[in-house]
């Protein structure tokens, strides 16, 4: 189990895979992360991609955000997402897509933009780079909204700006660099 490390639901545990295939985001590092995004947390409506058992999507519901649309690709995952929820009593706050990040982009299309993206995916596997060519983010980010991407440390830096998206912070923590993109308005 793991437990959420602040908000409402601080202390509260979600469900976990008994084999080690997944990798959740560490509770130093999770803390961390939402001490650097405290006020961007309340009322957003937040699309956490690679989600894995969903920490960082928990994490955010318990420190205030309105909704959390949860994208992985293997089954058994979802399953424990849903079950999390349901444990703490968050599922009418809670959408899961049970697909690849690639295809869920077309039933995610409804439901843009997003105030805040978190991507964690597998590691050293090109997943990064194809996520910040590939996604929609000037439709499916809110101008000014914030894309976190946790990656491996060991990966090159990741470009300052890229399709719409501003580079504003990057730090290591161990073997894992937290990146954070803001999407630029691009009206004058």
């Amino acid at each position: 189990m793991i437990r959420l490390t602040g908000g409402e639901l601080r202390g509260r545990a979600i469900r976990s895979p008994a084999h080690p295939d997944t990798r959740p985001t560490q509770s130093k590092l999770r803390q961390a992360l939402f001490n650097s995004i405290q006020f961007e947390i309340p009322d957003a409506r937040v699309l956490d991609l690679f989600a894995g058992t969903g920490s960082l999507g928990f994490e955010a519901i318990s420190r205030g955000a309105q909704s959390v649309d949860f994208v992985e690709s293997a089954g058994e995952m979802c399953t424990l997402i849903r079950k999390s929820g349901e444990d703490l009593g968050v599922q009418a706050k809670i959408r899961v897509f049970s697909e690849p990040v690639e295809r869920a982009i077309a039933l995610l299309e409804a439901a843009f933009p997003y105030d805040l993206i978190f991507a964690d995916p597998p590691y050293e596997q090109g997943h990064e780079l194809r996520l910040l060519q590939n996604f929609p983010f000037t439709t499916g980010l809110q101008a000014g909204g914030r894309l976190i991407l946790e990656s491996s440390a060991h990966d090159p830096a990741w470009p300052d700006s890229i399709g719409g998206l501003m580079k504003v912070r990057e730090k290591k923590y161990g073997d894992t660099r937290l990146t954070t993109y803001i999407r630029m308005d691009e009206t004058p």
